[in-house]
């Protein structure tokens, strides 16, 4: 019923956009995609550091200024679709709108944390101490928790809107892959990258 609802709607969608919406929809979906690639890159770069305890600042800075830069042309293209030419309004099914609705709470979510996980270092080396070590520790899992779940609820939907993934069934298996690799490297990184960090700043 769900994957009826999402091809009814992006039919529904293509046959009322304009050739500017299309254009937009398409780059939209195309950032998405690299944001969610770029983010898993980072995270698994970041836990095999944490891992063999080699860190390279430079790699972690340019991957970190290309998330940050693909981010906020996200989020400008999406306001402007949903916002500036009114897209909100065509989402009529439910299924539809809870992932699209728990897509934007984690994406939400996400970017308020982003400064925190920027200067996460910083904070915890001041922080050694007093509770708010352990409070920093758990936000960054939460963000963990909120990248991943993004990435898992995302990553097929810019597959459909470029065009890349038409059958649901194969939407369906893409979905439960990415939802799984997603879950491994959350904890992967929950995990390895919070008991390091403990580790480091409290012998």
């Amino acid at each position: 019923m769900a994957g009826g609802a999402f091809l009814c709607y992006n039919k529904h969608v293509a046959a009322n956009d304009t050739l500017g919406d299309y254009t937009m929809k398409k780059a939209n979906a195309g950032i998405s995609l690299l944001i969610c690639i770029l983010m898993l890159i980072h995270v698994l770069y970041e836990v095999i550091s944490f891992v063999v305890f080699f860190y390279n600042p430079v790699v972690t800075k340019v991957l970190g200024y290309v998330l940050v830069a693909a981010i906020v042309a996200h989020a400008g293209l999406s306001m402007a679709i949903v916002f500036g030419r009114h897209d909100s309004k065509t989402i009529t099914y439910k299924a539809l709108n809870i992932r699209t609705l728990l897509q934007r709470i984690f994406a939400g979510l996400m970017c308020v944390l982003i400064p925190l996980h920027i200067f996460a270092f910083k904070l915890l080396s001041k922080s050694v101490g007093t509770v708010f070590f352990s409070l920093f520790l758990l936000i960054m899992v939460i963000f963990y928790w909120s990248v991943f779940s993004h990435v898992a609820l995302s990553f097929t939907n810019a597959l459909v809107s470029l065009g890349w993934l038409g059958d649901m069934k194969k939407k369906k298996v893409a979905d439960i892959i990415i939802w799984i690799l997603c879950f491994l490297m959350f904890l992967a990184a929950s995990f390895i990258i919070t008991m390091t960090q403990w580790k480091m700043f409290n012998g």
